[in-house]
């Protein structure tokens, strides 16, 4: 029996409501293509499955916001999905706002077999969430979320936010602790990032948005989160997540240990252990290839061994189970990042501290 990982199906549903200001994942607010894009999501499902003759034991719905999805909709997704096998004890997400989770909408994902939630909380501070992110949902609204998805058994994962304006350590840790008293499993905490041609970066640059905290504060921010949620049970095993013993996102492990895995929708990856590809972000240019009965592909990129071994080694930087040490070519750079408490060695394996994890990008130079 094969010992290989079995990969990953992840869903694009690129549909808003209201596009936040920070987001730069592809996404529209015309909830009235949801129809059309079904169609098309159909279209490319048979497509793949020609080459994907595989069974999967991740499924993750992701976008845009899929929690907008009502369960007529949601079924039709089902059934579309139906031609790819899942394996037993599968996991299988659904992103969503606190603002969309209704007793209905929870039914319907149990009925779908989601067994997960990535609940958007971003910050459990009213303030946080209206002046320094922008968010129309509520604390109350979350804590409603919260309650109606526990209360259906499923695992709870939370996203937080820190580094907007005007957050002060005290608010930051209130945020976290927040977090674990509500029953999560795991928790992401990401860094407020203004990507370029978001709402956020256009206003920080024009000068009417309050600047964002210093380096130096995010940095302890940072720190800040690995001592309370350890505190609190919680193991960073990547630099943005943390999870109870047993409770690591899988799907997303594939991506950060080079796991095949295919992506549906508009702007959706995929890797297949060779090549990595992404359909075109523009839902109406996909859903017109589809029609014609071809993919519109964003980029194609081989990957040649060099540059798989090089990826190996620069995403295992970012796991806490780290990477071997015999992984690494400059034993001499490895020897002066582990004297500069950047790296520890855990037997044969190196593995990054929380200073590491700080510095992730700088080892990923460094030790290229």
């Amino acid at each position: 029996m094969s010992s290989e990982p079995l990969p990953g199906l992840y869903i694009h549903i690129p549909f808003c409501s209201r596009k936040c200001s920070y987001c730069d994942f592809y996404s529209v607010e015309d909830t009235s293509l949801i129809q059309s894009y079904l169609k098309a999501l159909e279209l490319e499902a048979r497509l793949q499955k020609r080459y994907w003759q595989c069974t999967f034991d991740s499924l993750y719905l992701g976008g845009g916001s899929p929690s907008l999805l009502p369960p007529d909709k949601l079924e039709e997704l089902r059934q579309i999905l139906l031609p790819y096998k899942l394996a037993s004890k599968s996991e299988v997400t659904v992103e969503a706002n606190p603002e969309d989770v209704t007793l209905e909408k929870v039914d319907s994902w149990v009925r779908f077999g989601i067994n997960r939630v990535s609940l958007g909380v971003q910050s459990f501070s009213q303030r946080g969430l209206a002046q320094g992110l922008g968010r129309t949902h509520s604390v109350s609204q979350t804590k409603g979320a919260i309650g109606l998805i526990l209360k259906a058994g499923l695992s709870l994962s939370i996203d937080l936010i820190f580094g907007w304006s005007g957050q002060t350590p005290k608010d930051w840790e209130e945020d976290l602790l927040c977090a674990t008293r509500c029953q999560a499993s795991h928790i992401s905490a990401y860094t407020l990032t203004p990507g370029p041609g978001t709402k956020l970066f256009l206003g920080l640059e024009e000068g009417f948005l309050n600047p964002l905290p210093e380096e130096e504060t995010i940095a302890q921010l940072f720190l800040m989160t690995g001592e309370i949620l350890s505190a609190e049970g919680f193991n960073r095993y990547e630099v943005s997540n943390f999870a109870k013993r047993g409770h690591e996102c899988r799907h997303n492990l594939k991506y950060w240990k080079r796991v095949p895995y295919l992506g549906l929708g508009p702007a959706a990856h995929s890797f297949d252990g060779i090549k990595r590809y992404a359909n075109l972000s523009d839902l109406t240019a996909w859903s017109l290839a589809l029609d014609s009965g071809r993919t519109h592909r964003g980029f194609i990129e081989d990957i040649t061994p060099d540059q798989a071994k090089l990826e190996l080694l620069l995403l295992s930087l970012r796991l806490s189970e780290g990477l071997p040490a015999n992984k690494v070519r400059d034993q001499d750079k490895l020897s002066e990042l582990i004297a500069g408490g950047y790296l520890f060695r855990d037997g044969t394996r190196i593995i990054p501290s929380e200073k590491g994890f700080l510095a992730a990008d700088y080892l990923a130079r460094e030790l290229a």
